[in-house]
């Protein structure tokens, strides 16, 4: 295959430097959801409507320690910042 010509991004998918990113500090986040699950019963025929609560895992603190002070869409940012984590990271 041919490579693809160069050229300018367009406007509509262009994100301005002074845009915050899509985490908005991180602020009311669900404690999880519920989702539909497949119950097999003893003669091996399944019951398809129950659901189980599939609690939410993900971490409420920025783990983007790379970005922090260099990106200035993270700036005025109040999420709280995963110090931990980066610590962890610095010496791998």
């Amino acid at each position: 295959m041919p490579p693809v010509e160069d050229h300018e991004v367009h406007e509509k998918v262009r994100i301005d430097i002074d845009k915050p990113y899509g985490c908005h500090s991180r602020s009311g986040l669900a404690n999880g959801y519920y989702a539909p699950d497949r119950v097999y019963r003893a003669d091996g025929k399944t019951w398809d409507n129950v659901k189980v609560f599939i609690k939410n895992a993900m971490s409420t603190s920025c783990r983007s320690f790379y970005l922090w002070d260099t990106d200035p869409r993270c700036a005025g940012c109040t999420a709280d910042k995963d110090i931990e984590y980066r610590d962890r990271m610095a010496v791998l």
